[in-house]
């Protein structure tokens, strides 16, 4: 990307610094401004990243709920067996002690998750913004060639009203003139022949 393109992307990213952006990839709005199939190939891989850390936060949540359920088990099944062999015993504090380590480690990555998926989002749309910026910029030069040819159209129309209406008058002139000149009848003539044409 371009210097000054990465500079413009800082300061959207200033100008969205306390401000609750909607996660883009859940938002309609977001997927209306690229007309279908234009959207960018590094716009569709910030996506996927999102898309890909909204999926391990809600894979996380569930299995911590699932861990957390087993683990609950695990320990009535242990105060209900205290008469359990040794050997068993054993065996259902190591998998409590495992579910633990897991149940911590996947805590830790998901309180860190929220933070990813803001960042991830703010990139998401400085690009997004650039690119729909860049395009903005261009559709205001195409609208000023159009505006400019519909300009030069009206010129060209109004000269050629002009120029028709000054011919119209001028063959009515010569009409009339050829009229009072040669008559009714000759001018019948005329306007027959004309008829057939």
């Amino acid at each position: 990307m371009k210097r000054r393109d990465l500079e413009f992307e800082t300061l959207v990213r200033e100008a969205l610094k306390g401000k609750k952006v909607p996660i883009l990839v859940l938002d309609r709005r977001w997927h209306t401004l690229f007309p279908q199939g234009e959207k960018p190939a590094e716009i569709i891989q910030l996506e996927e990243k999102l898309n890909e850390l909204l999926k391990r936060q809600g894979y996380l949540v569930n299995d911590i709920k699932d861990l957390k359920k087993t683990k609950k088990k695990l320990m009535e099944g242990i105060v209900a067996g205290m008469n359990d062999a040794e050997p068993l015993r054993e065996n259902q504090q190591r998998l409590l002690l495992e579910i633990k380590e897991r149940i911590e480690t996947e805590s830790d990555e998901l309180i860190e998750l929220p933070r990813m998926i803001k960042k991830a989002n703010e990139e998401l749309l400085a690009t997004g913004a650039h690119y729909c910026f860049e395009r903005l910029a261009n559709g205001d030069e195409q609208l000023k060639i159009v505006k400019q040819e519909i300009e030069e159209l009206r010129i060209s129309l109004r000269e050629k009203t002009e120029w028709k209406d000054d011919l119209e008058e001028s063959m009515d002139s010569a009409y009339s003139l050829m009229h009072g000149l040669l008559g009714h009848d000759v001018m019948n003539l005329y306007d027959k022949r004309k008829g057939k044409e």
